[in-house]
């Protein structure tokens, strides 16, 4: 470490060199002599001469060790920002020492002798006072050697930050009246007593949550302390002699702090939410891509309709979104009728995990992979003290990457995702129909919920579209968070960050098989193979012959499944305890739901449930009921009638119902309109032998009741 002129060095072992600060003035190396200069706040002080060789070997042996010294804020100003007379008088000192401080001959007198007869003189010939030019040398050489040292230091006048003793005097400026001449009331003059009194009166009205306010504060002080005072100018008609409100003002300022003011006043989960400083950031260059994701929920602004009844307003719906804090990556999304849940979340890093393109595409969005390039999983998720702090999230999730849980109303700790939702609901949901606008509605605008006209796919494809600009758009933060950007001259978007910071290996995410995904993440169900195929709800979903089949002779069984909310139009299945889930697409007798989400056969299935509430029998009913009944009292008379010739009715019964049905048949037909078989030609048109053998027999007797009668 070189020695050099103008540092400062510190002295560890006062028996070799006081123990203290010195600033080095000059070295001259051929009479092995170094100046130094005992950096003290004393008015009066002089250099001295030590041993070169002996000081090298201090700094050697490190019993003098290099250090810096703090020089007062009134030197650290800008040239321009000096004021003339300042500067004037720095000038006029600096002049007034040059000569001496130029020669290094009277350097070395004036550390060697007590009164230098040099400064004697020079003092002589300038005309002016030997001890202001010592006081001179020493703000010169304490503050650094240079011209700025010998600035007045107007900003120590009046003894700043040092409270004032109380005189006889009041201070400040006297109160002076704007137009007429009326007597004032004289200026209080503050004691210890009126101050500590003034701080028992904020923390007992002002340094509360809801406290009262400053002014009220005020009123409330002078009726606990000057009640006899104010009591005694109200019958003489005059000011009290107390402290004024400016005053009070002044001291509750200067007693109470900033910080605790502010902290008394508020709760301590407002003030970490809304209050505190915010000098952090969520992501830095330390951070890598991959190494947290941040989930969250938020109700969209918008009210959505029902995709089979567009009269029915279904509310607005709940996103799920989860972002990777160093790219600003929306990775994954979940849009739903559904609260903030399990089953919601679930869905949402279950499309995080895995690829988009079959996604985007139940949305009728044709993307390439290239374009929304994430399917990992992070080494941590950041998530709310909610939903996700059950024991089904730990058992599902912490195989694959680490939970961890931000505080109660610390919603910074996972700002990034927090702050996505402002500009999806900025971007893709204020613009809507049925938009709520974030509550600020005009008034005379018609309610949100009357205009809305929009479902929930129709909703979600916008939400997603909104998300592939998002991840194309410039966030400028990204140029100090991820350097390859600049590196590579990118633009500062999130896709371009993951891209690249995948491409350089900075990435910490990983892959895991889509599988493990279905079978872990997606929401466990039971459904049924049945001879109409695999049914779940009123869905049903392709299913092979032999197992259909076999439902129907030997009955119905069920199976495990995992269903995806976004869309009915699959279903995954695991027909065997040993094999992966299958994908099973649904049936043509339920393409009413072809492209919809899950939700809407729940909503058809509590819509025909209605219906047959509301008409659990037709008019007709009754009428059908009365008429039965009537019937079987007419039959049940006719039956007695007929109880003896019950043996005799029930023989030929098929002849009976022929011969009804052929006269039945004769009477309906007008006569010119009757057919009688009555050649043998028309044989053929009996259905069979029997038949045609009973047809002749009556045509033989007929024959012969004519010949009789003729």
């Amino acid at each position: 470490m070189g020695i050099t002129k103008n540092s400062v060095w510190e002295s560890n072992r006062p028996y070799e060199l006081k123990r203290g600060l010195y600033r080095v003035l000059h070295i001259d190396v051929d009479r092995d002599a170094i100046i130094l200069f005992e950096l003290q706040e004393r008015r009066i002080s002089k250099p001295f001469i030590f041993s070169f060789q002996r000081f090298r070997n201090m700094v050697e042996t490190r019993t003098v060790g290099r250090t810096r010294f703090v020089l007062p804020s009134y030197m650290l100003v800008d040239e321009g920002d000096i004021d003339p007379l300042s500067k004037r008088k720095r000038d006029e000192n600096y002049q007034m020492i040059l000569p001496l401080i130029s020669d290094n001959t009277f350097l070395f007198e004036y550390a060697l002798s007590k009164r230098s007869a040099a400064l004697v003189k020079y003092a002589s010939e300038k005309g002016v006072n030997s001890l202001h030019l010592r006081m001179l040398l020493v703000l010169y050489w304490r503050y650094g050697q240079n011209i700025y040292s010998l600035l007045p230091a107007y900003s120590k006048s009046g003894a700043p930050g040092k409270e004032r003793k109380t005189t006889a005097l009041p201070l400040g400026s006297k109160k002076k009246n704007r137009v007429l001449p009326m007597q004032r009331a004289s200026t209080f003059l503050m004691k210890d007593t009126d101050k500590k009194n003034i701080v028992k009166s904020l923390r007992k009205y002002y340094l509360k949550v809801n406290g009262y306010s400053l002014t009220e504060t005020y009123k409330k002080y002078t009726s606990d302390f000057f009640r006899d005072e104010t009591d005694r100018a109200r019958l003489a008609n005059e000011a009290p002699h107390i402290p004024s409100l400016r005053q009070f003002q002044y001291w509750s300022k200067k007693l109470i702090s900033t910080g605790t003011r502010i902290r008394s006043k508020s709760t301590v989960s407002n003030f970490l939410q809304n209050q505190r400083a915010r000098t952090g950031s969520a992501a830095n260059t330390g951070t890598l891509p991959g190494d947290v994701f941040e989930i969250d929920a938020t109700v969209a602004d918008v009210h959505l309709v029902s995709a089979l009844n567009k009269t029915s307003v279904i509310g607005r719906p709940t996103i799920y979104t989860v972002v990777d804090r160093a790219t600003r990556m929306i990775t994954g999304v979940h849009v739903s009728l559904y609260h903030a849940s399990w089953r919601a979340a679930r869905q949402a890093l279950a499309n995080c995990f895995m690829p988009k393109k079959n996604f985007c595409k139940l949305f009728d969005i044709n993307i390439s992979e290239r374009l929304w390039p994430c399917s990992h999983v992070p080494v941590k998720l950041i998530c709310d003290n909610g939903e996700m702090i059950g024991l089904q999230p730990q058992d599902k999730v912490t195989p694959m990457t680490a939970l961890e849980i931000a505080p109660v109303y610390r919603a910074d700790r996972k700002s990034v995702v927090e702050r996505r939702f402002g500009i999806l609901n900025q971007k893709a949901i204020h613009p809507l129909l049925g938009s709520t606008r974030g509550g600020k509605i005009i008034k005379g605008e018609p309610l949100p919920a009357s205009r809305a006209c929009l479902t929930l796919q129709e909703v979600t494809r916008t939400i997603i579209l909104a998300i592939l600009e998002h991840n194309q758009s410039i966030f400028k933060e990204l140029a100090y968070i991820n350097p390859l950007l600049i590196e590579h001259d990118l633009v500062m978007s999130p896709l371009n960050s993951w891209k690249i910071s995948l491409k350089k290996s900075r990435f910490s995410a990983h892959t895991i098989n889509e599988d493990e995904v279905i079978s872990r993440l997606l929401p466990p169900e039971q459904v049924s193979i049945t001879p109409g195929g695999l049914q779940y709800g009123n869905l049903y979903y392709e299913c092979d012959d032999d197992l259909a089949s076999a439902a129907r002779v030997f009955g119905q069984s069920r199976c495990d499944a995992r269903i995806d909310d976004n869309c009915v139009d699959h279903i995954y299945v695991r027909l065997d305890k040993n094999k992966p889930f299958s994908k099973h697409r649904l049936l043509e007798k339920r393409n009413i739901f072809k492209g919809m989400p899950h939700l809407e056969s729940d909503v058809l299935a509590d819509w025909i449930d209605l219906q047959y509430e509301k008409s659990p029998v037709t008019p007709v009913t009754h009428l059908v009921n009365d008429y039965a009944e009537k019937l079987n009292e007419t039959g049940l008379q006719r039956l007695s009638s007929l109880r003896e010739q019950n043996r005799s009715r029930t023989k030929n019964i098929s002849n009976n119902k022929k011969e009804e049905l052929r006269r039945n048949t004769d009477a309906l037909k007008p006569e010119t309109q009757r057919v009688h078989l009555t050649t043998v030609e028309n044989i053929s048109l009996l259905p069979g032998p029997k038949e045609k053998e009973q047809w002749l027999a009556r045509q033989k007797g007929h024959k012969d009741a004519q010949e009789d009668k003729k």
